[in-house]
């Protein structure tokens, strides 16, 4: 079934994965041109370590999803282990800078960025592992969602700091 053989997402994996480091890279010049401004708000640096951790987790998500031969029940545990991994820093970071955030509109806002942005690959690990539920189609809506989130807060970082 094609939702749970990664050899068939191939060019999918390629994509995600080069359109990912990319990003990344684009993300740390937006850091690097704007460090004094980031520093300035509390929130910020922790915006910028999720918006690289997200699209780390893609890079990587694309990169176990490119190893040939792998059964599915270890690519879906590599998944699990990115999933949680990217889930506990998006999530704890977001909880952490909640205070920041005066309305209660942007707090909502940040925690569905978060719920949205990394759990579907915890949920793609689990239904790999099982073989049921979904697999690799759950990894699509991660790689979708992370990349709009990513992109929106690189947005954050590199215009609207300026405003």
């Amino acid at each position: 079934m094609a939702a749970y053989d990664p050899e068939l997402w191939h060019e999918l994996f390629v994509m995600v994965g080069g359109a990912t480091a990319a990003l990344a890279g684009l993300i740390f010049v937006a850091v690097s041109l704007n460090h004094e401004d980031i520093l300035k708000i509390p929130a910020l640096p922790a915006l910028a370590a999720r918006t690289l951790s997200i699209l780390i987790a893609l890079v990587l998500f694309s990169m176990v999803g490119l190893v040939p031969g792998q059964p599915r029940v270890v690519f879906g545990l590599e998944v699990l282990v990115i999933g949680v991994g990217l889930a506990a820093i998006v999530l704890g970071t977001t909880l952490r800078n909640l205070g920041t955030s005066r309305k209660a509109r942007w707090r909502v806002s940040l925690v569905g960025y978060a719920l949205v942005s990394s759990v579907p690959g915890v949920i793609a690990g689990v239904s790999l592992v099982l073989g049921a539920g979904g697999g690799l189609y759950w990894l699509v809506g991660e790689f979708i969602a992370g990349i709009v989130v990513a992109v929106y807060n690189g947005w954050i970082l590199l215009i609207e700091i300026r405003r």
